[in-house]
């Protein structure tokens, strides 16, 4: 299965569970924190699965949803 990389050591899903690539807001921290344990410093993004997880990313929304894009124009 395809994975995406979220941009920190050992964190990835598989891009067939994603539900949705969110903007990072500070909104967001208690959900990334229950999922990931923490809120990196330089997240930008959250990635949402399809479990209800939603995963810190240091890579742009912007860039996460065209490596998403791409991959389903692969399917």
């Amino acid at each position: 299965m395809d994975m995406l990389w979220l941009g920190y050591d050992g964190l990835s899903t598989p891009y067939a569970h994603i539900s949705a690539v969110l903007i990072y807001r500070a909104e967001l921290a208690e959900r990334v924190i229950m999922a990931y344990g923490r809120v990196p410093a330089n997240t930008l993004a959250v990635v949402v699965t399809d479990a209800g997880a939603y995963l810190p990313s240091s890579w742009s929304a912007q860039h996460l949803r065209a490596q998403l894009a791409r991959w389903r124009a692969a399917l």
